[in-house]
């Protein structure tokens, strides 16, 4: 990854997105896109989809889908003692909470807080410390008068994890947010790669970069309704399966290494022409790939799709990802660049057309 994509990656990264507040990122990304795309071709609707056309030669369509929201929390209440609560937008691991930086997006601008935790000197249980409970975990703005912390926060003001993304050592990246902006990365680069060719595709191209699929309720929907596409590809992140204990783990989620290429899914309610087609192409231009087993009830957005009209057909581009829905989150930027390279390819493919035909 070079250092104007990495770049491009860290913009989004730092942008806070929690699931119903994705104003701010959908705006960065349709001026992103503009660069490429004429921007009579881009939208943001009033869910704060941004949808991105990219005309084809017939009426065959094709969705690909990247959802640009995170979790997140939401303030639930201040008590009399100027204590904050929270509550998660879209679950997460609560023991990871406790002692962690956060930031409050309220109307006034970014409140700076922290996850409170007594001092380890009087502390002799562990245990004790640990919060187990989202009701456990207690904010701290510095202020500990009710009356002077609602003149900064609002109750329903949304939280995050202070935004952030670090270098580990060569492509590896460590940050808080590739779920799923690795996968918004992708898009752009894709649609940069295919805007660059200048050959017009075959299918109609609509990229989407959906709100609020980490509340189970993505805002995709109502696009694919309308639009009533042949295709739907997911991109999104996959649990990485490279930690010291691998066979255990690989034996619930299937081998899956960071920098050894995105994972192309196969399996229920996953379209296997389509399938064929990516792994034909990806063999064909040396772009590396894993396989991953679909069982039908992944989690993915685009296979909710497949019972939508007369039928849908669906793919998955999973990116290998470590510590899923933590603040550290790693992955390999090789994967992003030959995973985005793999999918332009496979939207400009002749064959993609004859494909959908079955």
């Amino acid at each position: 990854m070079n250092k104007i994509d990495k770049q491009l990656l860290k913009r989004l990264m730092l942008i806070p997105s929690p699931s119903g507040y994705e104003d701010m990122i959908a705006k960065f990304i349709k001026a992103e896109v503009s660069n490429y795309v004429n921007e009579k071709n881009i939208t943001i609707d009033h869910q704060k989809n941004v949808i991105v056309r990219i005309p084809g030669k017939t009426k065959k369509k094709v969705i690909i889908d990247a959802h640009s929201d995170t979790i997140g929390f939401l303030i639930t209440n201040v008590n009399r003692w100027g204590t904050i609560s929270i509550d998660y937008i879209g679950g997460g691991e609560t023991t990871i909470l406790s002692a962690r930086h956060l930031s409050i997006m309220s109307e006034k601008g970014v409140v700076n807080a922290i996850v409170d935790k007594m001092h380890s000197h009087l502390t002799y249980d562990d245990s004790a410390e640990t919060i187990w409970s989202i009701e456990d975990a207690e904010l701290d703005i510095g202020i500990k008068d009710r009356d002077a912390i609602l003149k900064l926060i609002q109750i329903g003001d949304p939280v995050v994890f202070t935004p952030d993304m670090r270098d580990l050592t060569d492509d590896y990246l460590t940050g808080y947010g590739f779920d799923d902006k690795a996968g918004c990365y992708m898009l752009i680069k894709a649609i940069q790669q295919i805007a660059k060719s200048k050959v017009k595709p075959d299918c109609e191209l609509i990229f989407v970069f959906s709100a609020q699929e980490e509340t189970g309720t993505s805002k995709l929907l109502p696009i694919v309704r309308r639009e009533d596409p042949d295709l739907v590809i997911e991109l999104d992140v996959t649990f990485g399966t490279d930690y010291s204990d691998m066979d255990s783990l690989e034996a619930v989620a299937g081998r899956c290494h960071l920098g050894k290429g995105v994972a192309l899914y196969r399996g229920v309610d996953l379209d296997e022409k389509c399938y064929k087609l990516a792994t034909k192409i990806a063999k064909a231009n040396d772009i590396p790939f894993q396989v991953q087993a679909g069982c039908g009830n992944i989690g993915y957005t685009s296979l909710s799709m497949t019972g939508e009209g007369s039928g849908i057909k669906a793919m998955v581009f999973g990116i290998p990802l470590r510590g899923m829905h933590m603040p550290t989150e790693v992955i390999n930027g090789k994967d992003l660049d030959s995973g985005s390279t793999l999918l332009a390819k496979f939207l400009k493919s002749r064959k993609l057309k004859d494909t959908l035909n079955g």
